[in-house]
């Protein structure tokens, strides 16, 4: 894994690539490797092992499963319901309920297009 590294690194080199070594990180799951063999660098910077990364905008953990992503999502959800309910709070129920699916709708597609 080293080789490869040492082999991006190369080329980085080459194409005037830099790499932010505080978001470089390696699965912990890997970690069973690292114990087998010295620590892996990168651009003069020793990797660190993190139970969970962020790819895309989604959060992963070491199990390829994205459950803090979703209760990430869900906290987001309960902060903005409750914005909603305080701006919106001298008004009936049903309007309250019918913002609350319109805002929904709308944040589902500005989110997943």
């Amino acid at each position: 894994m080293q080789c490869l590294l040492n082999i991006i690194d190369k080329v980085a080199m080459d194409i005037d690539m830099t790499f932010n070594s505080d978001k470089t990180n390696l699965r912990e799951c890997l970690k069973i490797v690292c114990n087998c063999f010295s620590k892996f660098y990168l651009a003069g910077h020793r990797l660190s092992f993190v139970p969970a990364f962020k790819y895309l905008g989604h959060i992963i953990d070491n199990e390829l499963e994205d459950e803090g992503d979703v209760l990430r999502e869900l906290s987001c959800l309960f902060t903005r319901t409750n914005i909603l309910v305080r701006c919106f709070a001298r008004c009936l129920v049903d309007v309250k309920i019918r913002l609350f699916r319109s805002y929904c709708i709308v944040s589902s597609i500005l989110h997943y297009g």
